[in-house]
């Protein structure tokens, strides 16, 4: 027995502590500061930025949950038929006489079992060896999230890039003038205190955006190994014995 969308619930429950950290900075005032003292404007897309990664990534965490159930629907459904025959009617891949896989990565693993068998001369035994046709489906599923750990990297540059604004906004506020009085130092240290705040509030918010982007794509990458790890199992225990010992794919 397994718990629906087990990977989903593990992601809303992060994404819920997050919701819950940022309600509380927000009432607390932190963001005002923040928007007040970020004269770059650097922090509005990195929080953009980051809006936009959580969506991704929860998009992602959710088809890959989908399939999780559907290789776990199709491992028990295997289970429960030890004698029950594939067959292919109309691109669908059937198990025993009407129970139709749903679509996703291990039907299509099995779809490409079945035209590799159909076009080669080998005996059934070369099903056992599906190492190559198993890392083609690896890199499909997990190919996905290589752009979220850009986006939750390119999070950490922008933050890096405000500190070096944030520079150059204090140095821009040392005066060219040869004789300095009090009313000048005050106002080269006003813009000086200026500078830092967004060189340091940019860094922080590109630091927290990028780490809490980088947990998300974390855990859709545990995800996709589990997926893997999954149709790995039932095509070696399930579906490559059964061609192997002759009963072939039947096509209608």
């Amino acid at each position: 027995m397994f718990i629906t969308h087990q990977l989903l619930l593990r992601w809303l429950l992060f994404v819920t502590a997050v919701a819950v950290g940022l309600t509380v900075a927000w009432h607390q005032g932190l963001f005002h500061i923040l928007f007040k003292s970020d004269a770059s404007r650097l922090s509005i897309v990195i929080i953009g930025v980051f809006v936009v990664s959580s969506l991704h990534a929860g998009w992602l965490v959710l088809r890959l949950s989908k399939y999780i159930n559907h290789v776990n629907t199709i491992s028990n459904l295997m289970d429960r038929d030890q004698r029950s025959q594939i067959s292919l009617k109309n691109n669908e891949v059937v198990f025993g006489y009407s129970a139709v896989l749903p679509k996703g990565p291990m039907t299509d693993h099995i779809q490409n079992l079945a035209r590799r068998l159909s076009n080669s001369a080998e005996p059934p035994q070369f099903v056992n060896d599906q190492s190559q046709l198993l890392d083609a489906m690896s890199k499909r599923i997990k190919s996905p999230q290589k752009l979220g750990w850009l986006i939750a990297d390119l999070m950490i540059k922008l933050g890096l890039l405000g500190t070096v604004i944030g520079f150059i906004l204090m140095l821009q506020s040392v005066p060219t003038v040869e004789d300095l009085d009090i009313s000048t130092i005050q106002t080269m240290l006003s813009k000086m205190s200026d500078g830092m705040r967004v060189a340091l509030f940019t860094t922080l918010c590109g630091l927290i955006g990028g780490v809490l982007a980088g947990i998300q794509y974390h855990i859709a990458d545990r995800g996709a190994d589990e997926l893997v790890a999954g149709i790995t199992e039932v095509s070696e225990i399930h579906v490559a014995p059964r061609l192997a010992n002759g009963n072939d794919i039947q096509r209608d």
